[in-house]
């Protein structure tokens, strides 16, 4: 199968094979956004490598540039600009590639329609270090204690960690979500990856299995530019070109969950603003829990995802109205309730000044708007008790964290939550 960086490889090597070593000097390789590769050269040094054509599309598979573009000859000052432009090195050659790379927006995803079998629930904070993941990881071993089998996805891509979390070295998957995402990007055969992507945790009940597609594989590669490629909405392959992260990540899952061996899908998503949170929360037909602290910080942040929020949630752009689907929680809270009330009402606050119908504006519908004290509301928070052991959660070698006598107190609160939202209570 030929790889997003071995094709890139793959191509230098051919080419000094072609045309001599002294061929790096007089010209670049070029990756494009979707991850298609073309070489820019002298015209002279281009007719020589027209007659291997051939072997170039035949070894680049789906990262060749199409046929007429793979090779470029240039006039002098084309070619001088090329070379004048920042590149990077191609590992044990002596090239170097122009990466070319773009993000896409996300944030005017329109809702859809929460996806019923097997529920998705995605963990999402606007702050690192909250025990976001953590919580997912308690959730994962709280549900197969339970006989549910799970599929956890690592879609904090920037911060990849729950694959080295919840997975041994030994049973890490050679390829992880940002190898999927940049193979769908190039228009390559995504689906080759899915048999090696997933690892089985050994950290949670015998009665279930909880599977981890981590966000990098065994071996990373060049996971910087790949990570530019996922965040990057279309494909090379046409049928994919109006895709964005949120579209691709729903194939993702969909291929993942295929067969029906799953009962629940949680995904970590990545902390802050990002683009990519957007389409998780909006795109994906997942019910939602937002992590936060009880922070000056933490609300200014809160407000500035929940002014998003709202404008996605205009009845004019007919997206589904999930807004039930997403739920607060309360990280590192105090134990005594009373003390958790100032969480309780700012995000009362949050909520009614953003998500709540307003309740002055006559309306024949039915009003979405809650009390200060109902449980059952969105900005009601589920609580998770700060405590030092979990601050240094580490299952694979402090087994014990996994154990329901060891979290329930910390956790109880919300895993009574979390099962409720899943329909199990």
């Amino acid at each position: 199968m030929v790889t997003f960086e071995g094709a890139t490889q793959g191509f230098a090597r051919l080419i000094a094979e072609s045309l001599g070593p002294e061929a790096a000097a007089r010209g670049r390789v070029i990756r494009d956004i979707y991850g298609q590769l073309r070489f820019a050269t002298t015209a002279e040094n281009a007719a020589r490598l027209t007659p291997r054509l051939d072997d170039v599309m035949g070894a680049l598979g789906a990262y060749a540039a199409p046929r007429d573009e793979v090779i470029a000859g240039v006039d002098d000052e084309d070619l001088r600009a090329f070379l004048d432009e920042p590149s990077a090195a191609i590992p044990d050659t002596d090239f170097r590639v122009i990466d070319r790379r773009v993000a896409g927006e996300e944030w005017l995803t329109r809702p859809v329609a929460l996806v019923e079998s097997p529920p998705r629930l995605v963990f999402h904070s606007v702050k690192g270090g909250v025990g976001r993941s953590t919580a997912l990881a308690i959730t994962a071993a709280d549900l197969a204690s339970r006989g549910h089998n799970v599929l956890v996805i690592d879609l904090d891509l920037e911060a990849p960690g729950l694959g080295s979390m919840l997975l041994p070295r030994e049973v890490m998957p050679d390829y992880g979500v940002v190898d999927w995402f940049a193979s769908l990007a190039a228009g390559a055969d995504s689906d080759d990856m899915l048999a090696d992507m997933t690892g089985p945790s050994p950290f949670t009940s015998n009665r279930a299995v909880v599977d981890v597609v981590p966000a990098r594989g065994k071996s990373p590669g060049d996971y910087l530019a790949k990570l530019a490629r996922a965040y990057m909405p279309g494909s090379a392959r046409r049928d994919y070109a109006d895709f964005g992260f949120a579209r691709k990540t729903d194939l993702l899952v969909e291929k993942l969950c295929k067969g029906g061996r799953y009962n629940f899908v949680l995904i970590d998503a990545r902390a802050g603003l990002h683009e990519t949170s957007g389409s998780l929360l909006l795109g994906l037909g997942a019910k939602a829990l937002l992590f936060g602290t009880d922070s000056d910080q933490t609300f200014d942040d809160f407000t500035i995802l929940f002014a998003a929020l709202q404008e996605s949630f205009d009845p004019d752009l007919k997206g589904a109205d999930i807004r039930d689907a997403f739920k607060m929680v309360h990280a590192k809270a105090p134990r005594d309730s009373d003390d958790r009330r100032g969480f309780r009402e700012r995000s009362w606050d949050l909520w009614t000044n953003s998500l709540y119908d307003d309740l002055s504006a006559p309306s024949e519908e039915t009003v979405f708007n809650f009390d200060l004290n109902d449980e059952d509301a969105p900005h009601f928070p589920l609580a998770i008790i700060g405590d030092e052991s979990y601050a240094r959660f580490n299952p694979r070698t402090d087994t014990y964290q996994l154990d329901a006598l060891a979290y329930a107190p910390v956790f109880g609160d919300f895993l009574d939550g979390v099962r409720q939202i899943l329909g199990l209570t």
